[in-house]
This record gives C-alpha cells, sequence and structure tokens, in this order.
C-alpha cells in the first residue's frame, strides 16, 4: 500500500519552478523542431520541384541529343547506301542482272548473266571497301536474292526471309530508303508486334512472352562469329531503271556493335546514365553501360565477351536486383520496363516518377519513338544520383534535428545537475550555519513546501525537527501558506498533536520553525509492513486521533487532509503506541473567512482516497464532518488493510467516494470486527453527512462502548514495540513536509 499525494492549492516550488524551467526548454525545443521541419518541407518541397524541373529537361536535352545524333547517322548511312546504289558503274550491272530471267532449277547462270555478275560484284567490292561496310545483296521485286557481294557469298534465286519482307517491300513499293534495325542472323526483327497509337493495337503492360524462334539460318548472314552473338543492320535502297522505275532493293550490311551503341553514347547524363535502343517486342537493340553489371545478375547469361544488344529483354524483375532481391515470376511472365511501355503507348514524353529498369533500379527517364525506323529510344538515369541533392537535404534536417534533440538533452540534463548541485551547495551552506539557537545536523526529511532537518537546541540541547523553506522555493504565497500552518498549529496543545516549539526566519529569507522530534512510522507504514490489525488496536489509535481533531475542531481548525501517512505511530514520555497528529498544512480556521481561505475555494484540496463526498462536490469545503469521513477512511484501512475504494484513475476515484457505497469491512477483514465498530465505519462513511457521528466527541464515545475497546493492554502494547523497535532514521519529519503538492484541477 502507498498513500496517495494530497492535492492543494500550492504546490513545490521547487518542483513547480524546476518543471517550468524544463517546460520552457522542451517548448522551445519543440518549437525549434517545428520550425525545421516546417522549413525542411517547405525546402524538400521547393528543392524537389526544382530538381524534377531540372531532371526533365536534362533528360530530354540528352535525349534529343542522341535521337538527333541518331537520326544523323541513319540518315548518313542511307544517304551513302544510296549514292553507292545511284553510281552507274553500280546502277548498270545490277540493272542488268535484274532484268535478267530468273535462274530456275538452280542452273548455271548465263555468259551475259556471269559478266554482269563479276561487273556487279567487282564494282559494288570496291565501294563497300571505300565506305566501310561489310557486305550487300542485290534483291529483285519478287523478293529473291539476285546477287551478294563483299564478305558474303548467297546463292542467287534464294528468297529473303519472310519476316523482312514486308520492309523490302515498302522500299519497291514507296521509293524511300529504309534501315533494318539490328537483328541476329536467322532471327528477323518483328514489325507486327506491339506498337502503340498508330502502329497497331495497343500493348499490355504484360505483353507476350519471348519471341517464336525463327529459321536457324539466314540467306543475309555474313560469315565471321558465331551466329548467337552475330548483330546486323541493313540500310535498303531502291535500285532504278533508266526510266526511273524501280527494279529492286540494294541492302547494304552494316555491323551495328559499335556505331550504333557509340551514336547513342553521344549525351549520358551522370555517372548511372544511359542511352539504348529497343524494338517494338521489348528486345534491347544497343549495348547496355552495365553489361558487367548484367553478367553478375544474371540477366545475360550470354559468353564473357558477348554484347547485351539482342540479347536482353527490357522486363521488370519486380525488385532491385542489385540490392539482393530474388524475382518470383520468370522472366517471360514479367511486366515490361514502364518507360519502355510509355513509349509504346505515346510518342515521346519524359517521367521524373521513379520506376524500375530491367535491373530492377529505380530510374527516371525520357523516351522517343521513330515510326519511320520503328524502334524506340530511351535515355535514363538512377533515381538515387538523379535525386542525391534532396537526398543530402534530407540529411541535413535530419542533422539538425538530431542535434536539436541532443541539444535538449543536454539543456535537459544540464538544468538537472544545476539544480541538484545547487541543493547540495544550499544544503552545505545550510549545515555550516546556525537558525537562531538550533544547529543543522543532519536532512531527515523533504516535502512539497520544505525540508525537514534533525537540529539541536544551543541550550536546552534538545534534539528537535527544524522545518524550513528554502529560499529557492520561497514566493509570496508559499510563505503565506508556511506561516499559516505554523500559526494554527502552536495554537494547539493536544498530547497528540504534534507539537511546534519555535518559528522565525533569518535575515536571507530562510522561513524555519521547531518542532518535536519523532521516532516510530505512519500507520500507512504500519500497514504497509503488517498488514491489517486487531480492532481494539484499531480502537486504541482511532481514540487518540479523533482526541487531536476534537480538541482542534473546538478551536474552529479543520484539518482537511486526514491520512494514515499523516498519524504518526511513535513511543512518547514512556508512553508506547502514541499517536501524533502531523501536517496542518491545509488546516483551515472555520471561524474566519481569510482571503488564502477563499483563495483555495476553486480546488480540489485532500488526499482522493480520502475525501468525504461533500469536498468532491463543492471546492475547499472543509468541516468537522469532513474530518470524520477521513478518519473512518483510516479506520476502514487499518482493519481491513486496504482503502475503501481502488480505481484506476482519481476521477473514478471521486466517483465512487460521491455515489458508491462501501463493501462492509468485515466480509475483507483477517481479524473478527465487531458489529458496533463495522457500524460506526460505515456511518462515518456515509455519503450524507448529517448520518455520520455528530462530532469528534461522539465519535470517541461509540468507539469507547465497542467491545474489545479496552483489549489491547499496556503489556500488549509493550510487547509490541519489543518486537518491532523503531529505527532511530524513521522519524515524523520523513513524512511531515508532504503539505501540499501542485494543485488538481478536476474536469
Amino acid at each position: 500500500m502507498t498513500d496517495s499525494p494530497p492535492i492543494g492549492p500550492s504546490g513545490s516550488t521547487w518542483t513547480r519552478r524546476t518543471f517550468l524551467r524544463h517546460r520552457r526548454l522542451l517548448i522551445s525545443a519543440g518549437l525549434a523542431a517545428l520550425v525545421i521541419i516546417g522549413i525542411g518541407w517547405w525546402s524538400q518541397d521547393a528543392v524537389k520541384r526544382t530538381l524534377e524541373e531540372r531532371l526533365r529537361s536534362e533528360l530530354e536535352t540528352a535525349l534529343n541529343a542522341n535521337v538527333t545524333a541518331l537520326e544523323l547517322w541513319i540518315n548518313g548511312q542511307l544517304r551513302t547506301a544510296s549514292l553507292i546504289a545511284s553510281d552507274p558503274a553500280v546502277r548498270s550491272p545490277a540493272n542488268l542482272l535484274l532484268a535478267a530471267p530468273p535462274r530456275t532449277n538452280n542452273g548455271p547462270p548465263t555468259p551475259s548473266t556471269q559478266a554482269s555478275t563479276q561487273a556487279f560484284v567487282s564494282t559494288l567490292d570496291e565501294r563497300l571497301d571505300t565506305a566501310g561496310y561489310q557486305a550487300a545483296i542485290l534483291v529483285s521485286t519478287n523478293g529473291q536474292i539476285v546477287a551478294s557481294s563483299g564478305r558474303i557469298r548467297l546463292r542467287p534465286g534464294t528468297p529473303v526471309p519472310a519476316d523482312q519482307a514486308d520492309i523490302f517491300q515498302r522500299v519497291l513499293t514507296n521509293g524511300r530508303p529504309a534501315l533494318m534495325t539490328p537483328f541476329k542472323p536467322g532471327r528477323g526483327p518483328r514489325f507486327g508486334g506491339p506498337r502503340g497509337p498508330g502502329r497497331g493495337p495497343r500493348p499490355n503492360f504484360d505483353p507476350p512472352g519471348p519471341m517464336a524462334p525463327t529459321s536457324p539460318t539466314s540467306p543475309t548472314a555474313p560469315a565471321g562469329p558465331p551466329r548467337g552473338e552475330l548483330q546486323v543492320m541493313q540500310a535498303l535502297v531502291p535500285i532504278r531503271a533508266g526510266d526511273g522505275t524501280i527494279s529492286g532493293v540494294l541492302a547494304v550490311i552494316i555491323r551495328p556493335e559499335a556505331e550504333f551503341t557509340r551514336v547513342l553514347s553521344v549525351a549520358r547524363p551522370g555517372t548511372s546514365g544511359e542511352t539504348f535502343g529497343f524494338d517494338p517486342e521489348g528486345r534491347l537493340l544497343s549495348q547496355s553501360r552495365f553489361d558487367d553489371q548484367l553478367r553478375a545478375l544474371g540477366i545475360l547469361t550470354n559468353g564473357p565477351g558477348s554484347s547485351s544488344a539482342l540479347n536482353v529483354m527490357l522486363r521488370d524483375p519486380g525488385g532491385d536486383l542489385t540490392h539482393g532481391f530474388k524475382p518470383t515470376v520468370d522472366p517471360a511472365g514479367r511486366p515490361l520496363m514502364r518507360l519502355v511501355y510509355d513509349a509504346l503507348i505515346l510518342p515521346s514524353g519524359v517521367s521524373v516518377m521513379p520506376v524500375r529498369d530491367y535491373r530492377g533500379v529505380p530510374v527516371v527517364g525520357a523516351w522517343h519513338w521513330l515510326e519511320e525506323h520503328h524502334f524506340g529510344v530511351v535515355t535514363k538515369i538512377d533515381a538515387a544520383e538523379a535525386f542525391q541533392p534532396l537526398r543530402v537535404l534530407r540529411l541535413i534536417f535530419q542533422l539538425l534535428l538530431l542535434l536539436v534533440a541532443l541539444a535538449t538533452l543536454t539543456g535537459l540534463v544540464a538544468s538537472h545537475l544545476s539544480t541538484v548541485w545547487r541543493r547540495r551547495f544550499d544544503e552545505a551552506q545550510l549545515r555550516a550555519r546556525q537558525l537562531g539557537q538550533y544547529t543543522l545536523v543532519e536532512q531527515i526529511g523533504e516535502g512539497a513546501m520544505g525540508v525537514v532537518y534533525r537540529a539541536r537546541h544551543a541550550l536546552l540541547r534538545r534534539e528537535t525537527a527544524i522545518k524550513l523553506l528554502l529560499p529557492d522555493r520561497a514566493d509570496e504565497e508559499l510563505i503565506r501558506q508556511f506561516e499559516h500552518e505554523v500559526q494554527l498549529t502552536c495554537r494547539l496543545s493536544h498530547p497528540n498533536t504534534i507539537q511546534v516549539f519555535d518559528y522565525g526566519h533569518t535575515a536571507d529569507g530562510i522561513f524555519y520553525y521547531a518542532m518535536e522530534l519523532l521516532e516510530g512510522l505512519t500507520l500507512q507504514q504500519l500497514v504497509d509492513l503488517h498488514g491489517a490489525i486487531p480492532q481494539e488496536r484499531a480502537i486504541h489509535l482511532l481514540r487518540q486521533a479523533a482526541g487531536s481533531l476534537h480538541e482542534a475542531h473546538l478551536a474552529g481548525l479543520i484539518h482537511r487532509d486526514i491520512k494514515p501517512g499523516n498519524l504518526f505511530l511513535c513511543q512518547r514520555g514512556g508512553m508506547v503506541d502514541t499517536i501524533k497528529v502531523l501536517d496542518f498544512g491545509l488546516v483551515r480556521d472555520a471561524s474566519i473567512a481569510s482571503p488564502h481561505d477563499a483563495s483555495l475555494a476553486s480546488r480540489f484540496i485532500g488526499t482522493p482516497l480520502y475525501m468525504a463526498p461533500e469536498t468532491i462536490r463543492s471546492h475547499g469545503h472543509g468541516d468537522p464532518q469532513t474530518d470524520l469521513y477521513a478518519l473512518g477512511a483510516v479506520a476502514y484501512l487499518l482493519v481491513t488493510g486496504k482503502p475503501v475504494f481502488i480505481a484506476d484513475s482519481v476521477d473514478q476515484l471521486w466517483e465512487m467516494h460521491a455515489n458508491t457505497q462501501p463493501v462492509p469491512p468485515s466480509q475483507s477483514a483477517p481479524f473478527p470486527i465487531s458489529s458496533a465498530l463495522e457500524s460506526l465505519i460505515l456511518r462515518c462513511l456515509a455519503k450524507d453527512p448529517a448520518e455520520r457521528p455528530v462530532s469528534m466527541a461522539a465519535f470517541i464515545g461509540e468507539l469507547i462502548h465497542c467491545p474489545a475497546a479496552d483489549d489491547w493492554t499496556e503489556s500488549r502494547r509493550r510487547d509490541w514495540w519489543q518486537q518491532h523497535p523503531p529505527s532511530r532514521h524513521t522519524s515524523t519529519n520523513a513524512s511531515v513536509p508532504t503539505l501540499i503538492l501542485q494543485p488538481v484541477e478536476r474536469q
């Protein structure tokens, strides 16, 4: 059991000032944190918008630069191929070959056809070497190969692959040169896949899986590296007859490994940026900047010297593979990476909202679809690099908040240490000085309004307790309350009331008073240590407390804070088991209406466990009946070992005191209780003051007539005290200075 702290009008000055000092520090820290958070949020938002605009501009600039360079390169390739096709030395033998009747049954060529073929190949080889091309083939209007030159030799009469026939037909139809995007011989480009607006049906975000394999060989495959790694492009230009009609197509073979990727690397943003080309199915057409990383991640599984071009599908793995993410979806079932998907939907655009790329790394980027050439281009940069300034800004504000927190903590610790050392300094000063005729020996207690020291009178050589108010706790209200307690207590002389010998104040403002020094324990400590007591001992103790309060009531004084912690059990003047009523800090002079008492009218006064219902209903109320109610609650605790009501909150406790009937003590008391004592306790706890005993004298009279009232004999008292001797350092003064804590307002 622990006694509840009293509630009253003026709290501890030191506690209040320390709290206020800390509260100001905490409020200042909170305001500083709010300002930093507000500035941080505004700055972050402003920086983010600025970064997004800058990123949008940089991505568009880089993409446009790469697309422009790519278009210039493509136009240059087509123009060079067109010049070769329009060269009379190439065009004349080509037209002769195209005009010759087609070969049948793989028969030998005619002498004229063979001569034209030799003239065509000889001249074309010279032109190709000069232009730096690999090879070329001549295709007739019916889609058959007529002749080939350079590093490849193809059998005349072989048709072009079916998946390439449409682009050859397009050149034959419109007469405009065209570029066939990179492909691996034996796996031609696809133009019937998802294309977006104007390019076929709108694709799903999760398009079909890998492309179906084509024929293992291709008539356009040049000799050289294994077909699995060989990459080629074709510049298709028309061959015109003498009358200007289109007689065939010259397909110039280009190796894209260096040129195509290099052109797409004209402008790379940052250290993680790259630009790549892709076909309508989402296949990477150019070489990735991260080939080594792709091999380590298992995305690129071909040989160490191979390229990612045409070997990587640009699909979203669902998480960042570079940070250990393990995909659970098969590659064929993964959706296209968002930037590629958007390029198939819209011709061009920019996204500064981070999305995952084919490595799963969050990126921002821009895209452009080249409809004429049927492939797209994406420029991207890792979001971590793109938004690095924003991350730095966030880190700065986080550090500022951390510094504010550390400064607050340092301030709290410094304030606490300052207070502790100030108190120790004050205590050391007090111990080194005299208060009037009193020499301070040691501190033995401390409460809200004062500190209690063991002291010795210089002349009388008598040990006393000195209660004083330190300067750092003094204010006008507390000093007035301190003097009020002393002056009223001095009017009482009952042997069961704490005796005050002297009071005064020093020149530097320390107010003090001297009272008798007691050794023993409070009734609260008695119950905590030993539990409930027999009814005969309870009657003996209650009679003494009631006697002290009877004198106070006759003098017009109401205690208003009777509780077990303010009833001290000791040996005094050879009398054992003596009660001393302590702590008149809330005493009220019922004979006058003082300004001090008026200031308490709006406050709850007392200790919640022992407050009378009328005190709860009427703030500041106090009369003899309120002390009777509290003494009845003390009696209930003594015989049962527990308070009248137990609640989870003060409001609930007040509600129970005001409206709930207590359980009869006999139902929970460990010792027998007479019906007379139980009835008296319950009448003291009546909600209506009129149902209680009319006075303390009446209460004492009923106690005297209770059975077992005289059974707690002198011998039993002495036996108990011999078995439980008091500690020398257990004194009233450890309990006396409870006084008044911070006022509690009822909502």
